[in-house]
Formats: C-alpha cells, structure tokens, sequence
C-alpha cells in the first residue's frame, strides 16, 4: 500500500468517519494477553498443536471442526462509522520531541506513540513501537489480515487464541473475533486484543463488549500495544530490545527452547531490518536508552485507558 494511502486511512480513521479491512500480508501475531500463545489450542482442521511452555488458564480443550477457518462473514468486516472517534493528537497535547530520532515514522502517528510512552511511564516506548508498527502493519491504521480468503494463517492463529482461553471473561463478539484474524496499527490478533487488561480489571476490561474492528480506530490500539509491552517487559525474559519483537511474535521464543526455533533469530533479524528502514537510532539516549524496562510507575490499565483512550467510540451504520 502506498504511503499516499496511509495517509488517506489514517485521516479517515481519525476522524472518526469509516474504518474497515486491508489485507496485508507477512505478520506476526501479537502477545497473548493470558501468558499463553495462540499455538496452544488445535486448529479446526485437527492440525498438530505446539505445547506452551507458559499456559494460559485451565481451559477445557475445544472439538476440532472440520475444515478450515473460513473468512470472517462480509457483515463482520464491512466498513462502519464510529461515534466519538479522537482525532490523533497533536504535538502540542503530548510530552516529548516530535521531531529528533524519527526517522520516516509519519509526522501524523508521532504524538500518538508519545502518548503511549507519557501513559505508560514506559521510555523509549515511542521510538521502539514506531518500527514495530511499521513492520506489523506498515503504519496502516485499518490493516487486517485475515479478511482475505487467502491468509488462513492469521485466522488459524485468531481461532486458537480464542478457543484456547474461553476460561477468560467472555467476548460479546468471541465468534466473530476468532474469526477475524489480526487487525490495526500492530496488528493485534482480535481476541487477544479484545482481552486486553483482563488480569487487572477481570470483567470490567474495556474492550469485552467491543466489535473486533474497533481495532481498526488508532487510539484503540495505541492502548493494546500499550498494555501489551508492559506485560512483556514485566513478566517475560526479554534481554535487549530486538526481544521485544520476538516476544511481541510469540512468549514461547523468550524461553530457553524458544530462542533456539529458527524464528527467534529470523524476527529479531526482522526487526532489525526495520528498525534501520525507519530511521531509529538506538545509540540516542535522550529518546530510547539501551534496554526498555516495565514502567517504574505503571499507573494501571484503566488509567492508561483513560489517558489514550478516554471513551470507547461507539459503532454507527454500516458504510456503503
């Protein structure tokens, strides 16, 4: 997709007016937010299951369906309009410099990631999260993998995140986001998205009653990749900064087994790649020191909510 089009969606998205799907491709899938992974449950077509070295809570174990994921149902992707979208901040409405160790992060997404690393108390979280986004989704607000008949993969990944961990509070829409595949700035597989803050807030989690394209809306998931860094900086061996996108990946390449798997040194080669096509300079310590750590003062999931966040957009009509 062009960098034209990313500005075009990422207007849209911020004003709140339509959001909806573009199939992209390669991505990887983002941090289960119950310690376990997304490999854990079989897939409907019976497939081989990968054990986790992390489960998640006692689950019991989903029946195989015959078959393959099939794609989300075109109602559960059309484009609709939101009520009470934020338009992106602004330079001025954030802390920190919008303008020193950049790189080609866009002019437009900086302030946002600042806000995220002002919520979080997280430094140096704006500059890391710029490349991942770049990488997951190519800082395309409304990216989906998984509406496309062809990326099976990501809707596989989507179905045992959702199936794996039914033990969790329920989803309004669990079926549809088992579905849905991976969604948004960084590219946060739907249920796992939709759990976000569950392990502090149980039931009163922000995004349980929520549409899986609620993903799609900038600040939404802004404070996805905000929790989700938190906790695999808290909980996880994550040992210099290329770690955090292959935990981002998947928890089980941050084991001792894990860092032998052939993808744990292909994402972190990624990742380096993309740190240097975005332009961070990881050598400048006024923006990003040599390792992020979790927030010395991590203010909680509802204030980071309400600090990025402030209220849930609602959805309006469909978009035709």
């Amino acid at each position: 997709m062009s960098k034209t089009l990313r500005y075009i969606v990422g207007s849209v998205v911020a004003t709140g007016a339509t959001v909806g799907g573009v199939a992209l491709y390669r991505r990887l899938r983002s941090l289960p937010p119950d310690g376990g992974d997304a490999s854990e449950a079989p897939l409907p077509s019976g497939g081989p299951q990968t054990p986790a070295p992390t489960p998640g809570p006692a689950t019991p174990t989903p029946n195989p369906n015959p078959g393959p994921v099939p794609p989300p149902h075109p109602t559960d992707v059309v484009p609709v309009s939101w009520d009470g979208v934020l338009p992106l901040p602004t330079a001025a409405e954030v802390k920190g410099d919008v303008t020193r160790n950049w790189g080609n992060t866009p002019a437009d997404l900086r302030p946002l990631l600042l806000l995220i690393e002002e919520a979080t108390g997280i430094f140096g979280a704006a500059r890391i999260l710029s490349p991942v986004s770049y990488g997951e989704s190519r800082w395309i607000a409304n990216s989906h993998n998984g509406n496309d008949p062809k990326e099976e993969s990501a809707r596989n990944a989507s179905w045992r995140a959702y199936n794996n961990n039914k033990g969790n509070p329920p989803l309004m829409f669990g079926e549809q986001a088992a579905n849905f595949g991976a969604a948004g700035l960084f590219n946060s597989l739907a249920p796992y998205g939709l759990w976000t803050g569950i392990q502090e807030l149980k039931d009163k989690a922000p995004l349980l009653n929520s549409d899986p394209r609620i993903l799609f809306i900038p600040h939404v998931a802004a404070f996805v990749a905000a929790v989700y860094l938190q906790r695999l900086l808290a909980g996880y061996d994550v040992r210099d900064i290329l770690d955090i996108k292959a935990g981002w990946g998947s928890i089980s390449l941050l084991t001792e087994t894990g860092r032998k798997d052939t993808d744990y040194t292909r994402i972190r080669n990624q990742f380096a790649e993309d740190i240097n096509k975005v332009g961070i300079d990881l050598g400048d310590a006024a923006t990003i020191p040599k390792m992020l750590t979790k927030s010395p003062k991590w203010p909680g999931v509802q204030a980071v909510f309400d600090k990025i966040v402030v209220k849930l957009p609602t959805p309006g009509k469909v978009v035709t």
